[in-house]
């Protein structure tokens, strides 16, 4: 899948052939100008949100990493998540955490500077192409004890947080021990590497099926 593949208002579909919403908006981080996520608008019959209860003045837009992003054509993005997965592990996008490119702007990020990356994408950069105001390092991100893991392609679920592991001097997070399996489960070592990002309780990663099988088991010294 290549980054102009993409299209504004193209159907998202689900890994079960669900449709989840049409994409919204593109998502890139300002420091390093890659894409990072893309913006589903689930619309209100979709969110969940009962029309009495307001429904029709939220947001019903779900961040997904473009990691999870498998195929796409002008009129369609399909993505590893199952409809259910999606309903579960979508972030909200929550509008106080980007902004929107500003156009010819000296010293800022505007259609130039991403034109290498989004030259292909239809209109102007104007509400479809927002940059992120703040986002974690993975030894910035704080990771909750029994936090799902997911691997975002496939998107399916490797483990559960048991402990997390920090550098003693830099005090960053260096690694995570995940808990794998159930009736016969044992600890490995998830190098920090491999995080994607930490977001509403649960930890994305990308790492191969090689990768995943050669992580190390873990050996408490006490």
């Amino acid at each position: 899948m290549k980054l102009e593949d993409l299209r504004l208002h193209a159907d998202v579909l689900s890994r079960d052939g669900h449709k989840l919403g049409s994409l919204s908006k593109f998502v890139f981080d300002t420091e390093t100008m890659r894409v990072t996520h893309i913006v589903v608008d689930t619309g209100i019959l979709r969110s969940g949100e009962a029309l009495w209860k307001g429904g029709w003045g939220l947001s019903h837009d779900r961040l997904v990493p473009i990691g999870a992003v498998e195929d796409a054509t002008s009129d369609a993005v399909r993505i590893t998540m199952s409809a259910e997965e999606f309903k579960d592990h979508a972030q909200d996008y929550a509008e106080e955490y980007f902004v929107q490119t500003p156009d010819a702007v000296k010293g800022a990020p505007d259609l130039s500077d991403v034109r290498r990356l989004a030259m292909s994408l239809p209109g102007e950069p104007g509400p479809y192409l927002m940059g992120m105001t703040r986002r974690l390092d993975a030894g910035e991100a704080a990771v909750p004890d029994d936090a799902p893991v997911w691997r975002l392609n496939p998107h399916q679920k490797i483990g559960e947080v048991e402990r997390v592991i920090y550098d003693e001097v830099t005090k960053q997070l260096r690694a995570l021990v995940i808990r794998r399996g159930f009736l016969f489960s044992k600890d490995v070592v998830l190098p920090a590497e491999h995080i994607v990002e930490v977001v509403a309780g649960i930890v994305r990663v990308q790492l191969d099926d090689a990768a995943l099988r050669s992580l190390e088991t873990f050996e408490p010294s006490d």
